[in-house]
């Protein structure tokens, strides 16, 4: 759970920076030391509390660490700029202002840019229905007929579940254009749309594909010509390859990403070269600090540089979706309000490489940007303590009444941006959060519902709202996506333990019976052939499932050849366990069989029928739009 994670990195940084240190170098710009930050400090202070972290964090474990970068702005004056680290430990290539990072998902918001561009000169309709700028045809896997309009893609309302394909390839020359890659690795469409919050890479990569559409103009083309070129951003490329700018391609191949194994004290390189995202406008952007900071100064610029009138910067930040029936956004046409000691809006993101965050308060104009390759950046304090450095801590006390609800939760809920539909289907079922044991959740009214908890530093608040869906049941909104009710948990849960059981009995069985044929103890019987393949398709079945388990956490995922690989195997082991189990139930009926005999034959029967029936209700057998 996003706050749970929160909770975690907030303390791991905080004991990290209490215990361990190095060196770090700082630099600040011209600032004004009277200037107060939404937190309530003074720049001056913010300085030295950044400080004591650069100063402390890191030499128990190592005299070199990951590359962090961070900038602090005010309107369009930069208060402070700081480069830790190293972006190559083996070459000793130190971090600075030249170093680029990925940005991951912050690219997305350039689509959202771009859309509010289009809608200004009137060639983009927030409301209409998105196949109206689409090839006839182009969505294959909708399970409903109802109309996507483009403001359910900035809302990531689409409908569609994570998809369980590859989102990058380490081969550039795998890369085919935008269109072919979309239509690749189309998702199922899992909710109604407009209903369910679920992030998704592939909607938002659609709506720059849209983009492409109706400005007539290469998605990448477009954004240098209408977002890069006019901030002056030389140092950012966007395309799946980086090679619309050759200098951040060369940068980028400088740059190395590290992790800490198991939380041992040393950093290990986890990938040297870099990994592509096919369908690129969803996070392919790649740039230096600088140009980060530039372009999140433009959403605090009263010129609105990005825009022809101030008022489509203002209806960009004015909110598309609220929690509950309250005023209060967790969506912004693709943007994310967060609370703070103040409302920041803005987007952050993460690849193989490393994580990146943009916050800015449009009211005090100050903004934050950090880029780090250090994929543990829960434990990474410049990255996890800053925001609240700068914002300060929401405690939701504008939002106290007499009239507070406790909230109690009941049943299982998984995170709606997971696979729910196809071969990934059991996947939902890994990630359970018990209502029962959310507990300090208090109903607000119109459906918004406060979590507040407190720690040895501060006493700090999440806000939620509460989702009613067609089919009568609730979940809940956290912003990017929803908590959702799985129904039938238990049953479901038993089932996926019991078809792992089978599998694995199935592969001891095999294994034992080889041994006992060769030693002479046992003798063929009536159906053996039937039924040493039915433990042969268990033990294929469940292999099938572990070889997909291991793609799915790796850089590139799951292709689509392993995938059908995967479900051809499972519709085999489906129609064998079935022919098996019938074939069990027929002996039992017809012959005469010993006790013995019919114990044996009823386990077999029970094994088929719980892998069958596992391969059909988790629908592992498709491979198809999933």
């Amino acid at each position: 759970m996003k706050l749970i994670n929160k909770m975690i990195g907030r303390a791991a940084a905080l004991v990290l920076a209490a215990g361990i240190a190095v060196s770090g170098t700082a630099f600040a710009a011209e600032k004004d030391e009277e200037l107060t930050l939404p937190s309530g400090i003074s720049v001056s202070a913010f300085e030295k509390k950044v400080g004591f972290l650069t100063n402390t964090y890191g030499s128990e474990i190592n005299s070199k660490l990951p590359p962090t970068s961070a900038a602090v702005f005010h309107g369009d004056e930069i208060l402070y700029t700081n480069y830790e680290g190293y972006i190559n430990m083996k070459d000793d290539i130190v971090n600075d202002e030249n170093a680029v990072y990925e940005w991951g998902s912050i690219s997305k918001t350039m689509i959202w840019v771009s859309i509010m561009q289009l809608w200004e000169q009137g060639k983009i309709d927030l409301d209409a229905d998105i196949r109206t700028y689409l090839p006839d045809g182009f969505l294959h896997n909708l399970t409903y007929d109802d109309t996507i309009t483009v403001t359910d893609l900035m809302n990531h309302q689409g409908g569609w579940c994570e998809s369980t394909y590859r989102l990058f390839v380490r081969d550039a020359d795998d890369i085919g254009s935008l269109e072919e890659e979309l239509r690749k690795i189309e998702p199922a469409q899992t909710f109604r749309p407009g209903e369910v919050s679920s992030y998704s890479n592939w909607g938002a990569a659609l709506a720059g594909f849209i983009v492409q559409r109706v400005s007539g103009m290469d998605y990448t083309e477009y954004v240098h010509k209408n977002i890069l070129e006019p901030l002056g951003m030389e140092h950012t490329a966007v395309s799946a390859d980086h090679s619309d700018n050759m200098w951040v391609k060369e940068q980028r191949e400088k740059l190395r990403s590290y992790t800490m194994p198991m939380m041992l004290p040393i950093w290990e390189e986890t990938g040297a070269e870099p990994v592509y995202c096919p369908i690129y406008p969803s996070g392919a952007a790649v740039g230096t600090i600088g140009d980060l900071a530039r372009y999140a100064q433009a959403f605090v610029d009263d010129e609105h540089p990005l825009f022809e009138k101030a008022e489509t910067q203002e209806k960009l930040f004015s909110g598309s979706a609220f929690y509950g029936e309250s005023d209060i956004p967790c969506c912004s046409y693709g943007f994310w309000p967060q609370e703070y000691a103040v409302r920041v809006y803005g987007h952050d993101g993460g690849t193989n490489s490393g994580v990146a965050n943009m916050l800015f308060n449009r009211d005090s104009k100050v903004g934050l940007v950090v880029l780090t390759t250090n994929s543990d950046h829960n434990y990474n304090p410049m990255f996890s303590l800053l925001p609240e450095y700068v914002f300060g801590d929401y405690t939701g006390k504008e939002l106290s009444s007499q009239n507070e609800k406790s909230v109690e939760l009941k049943g299982e809920y998984t995170f709606s941006r997971t696979t729910l539909k196809g071969i990934g289907k059991f996947y939902s079922l890994l990630g359970i959060v018990d209502g029962d044991k959310i507990e300090g959740m208090t109903d607000i009214g119109n459906d918004v519902y406060k979590l507040t908890y407190v720690d040895n530093y501060s006493d700090r608040a999440e806000i939620f709202g509460r989702s009613r869906y067609s089919d009568g049941t609730e979940g809940i909104r956290l912003g990017s996506a929803e908590y959702i009710p799985v129904k039938m948990y238990v049953p479901k849960i038993c089932l996926l333990s019991a078809f792992f059981l089978a599998g694995i009995s199935a592969i001891f069985v095999l294994l034992a019976k080889r041994r006992l044929k060769k030693a002479k103890i046992i003798s063929p019987y009536k159906g053996e052939f039937i039924f040493t393949w039915a433990q042969l398709a268990k033990a294929a079945s469940l292999l099938a499932i572990a070889v997909l388990l291991v793609a799915a956490m790796s850089d590139t995922g799951i292709s689509k050849s392993l995938g059908a690989c995967a479900g051809v195997t499972q519709i085999i082991s489906f129609v064998v366990c079935a022919a098996a189990a019938a074939a069990g139930a027929a002996f039992i009926i017809r012959r005469k069989i010993s006790k013995y005999g019919k114990i044996c034959y009823f386990f077999s029967i029970a094994g088929n029928i719980v892998t069958a029936s596992a391969i059909a209700v988790f629908e592992m057998y498709r491979f198809w739009g999933c």
